[in-house]
């Protein structure tokens, strides 16, 4: 059975990136013979790339822009597409030309089959030292406080059951965390895919080591206390969190 996705990407000052990344989602998206919709999200960039998106909307049907008047980051723009969404399963990928659409196929094998969350799992990394050591780290936290059935939730392609994952309460970056909220509202079949990770060679990266590392292990702090205390948690209409 085939299910209907919405792929959603956040993007910032990704005005070199983004004519590559269109030519890509036509490649990926030509093939599919199923009700799919692509989100983009601009979360208030300054060097004019939504007017790259803008245009090629013109003539995809299936493509979408929102902008955010003011800087939202990954969690403010997919708290914004997953308000919108219409697919069963979201998929998020970064703008960046890291994420390379064209393995979609695998994530729609996984999908087709009732898969709740597919993580992709970058085989190659093409990070720095620094940002590959301070993943290992991030990801040994996470085995150790949640025991997730998974060993990495650092990758940044991954799908979800749209129902476990929009309506949530999502803090400042809780995109971060959004496989382990799955799980905390109901996603049961995990799955991971190798997808291949590609160099940056336009832009800069917007993720500070400094800022991973001092800001980073309060963040995950916040983040454990809220998960324990449930406030992830589905709750019935009307019924307000803790």
């Amino acid at each position: 059975m085939e299910r209907s996705i919405s792929i959603v990407i956040p993007f910032r000052d990704e005005l070199d990136a983004l004519p590559e990344l269109i030519r890509r989602l036509d490649l990926a998206t030509t093939p599919l013979e199923r009700w799919f919709e692509v989100i983009m999200v601009d979360d208030a960039s300054t060097d004019g790339g939504s007017k790259i998106v803008e245009r090629a909307t013109r003539d995809r049907a299936w493509l979408k822009l929102i902008r955010l008047d003011s800087r939202g980051g990954q969690t403010g723009a997919f708290r914004a597409a997953f308000a919108t969404a219409k697919g069963e399963w979201l998929i998020r990928i970064d703008a960046d030309l890291q994420d390379d659409p064209r393995d979609l196929p695998k994530f729609l094998e996984k999908i087709d089959l009732g898969i709740d969350l597919i993580i992709g799992f970058r085989d190659q990394r093409q990070h720095r030292f620094a940002d590959k050591l301070l993943t290992a780290v991030y990801n040994l936290v996470l085995l150790l406080l949640f025991n997730p059935p998974v060993r990495s939730f650092s990758g940044s392609f991954v799908a979800f059951r749209t129902a476990c994952v929009a309506g949530a309460p999502l803090w400042t970056n809780d995109h971060r965390y959004l496989p382990l909220i799955a799980l905390r509202r109901g996603a049961s079949r995990i799955e991971q895919v190798f997808v291949k990770h590609e160099p940056r060679t336009t832009g800069c990266s917007k993720y500070l080591i400094w800022k991973k590392f001092l800001l980073g292990p309060p963040e995950l702090l916040l983040f454990f206390i809220r998960y324990r205390l449930g406030l992830y948690d589905r709750r019935e209409a009307g019924e307000t969190p803790l």
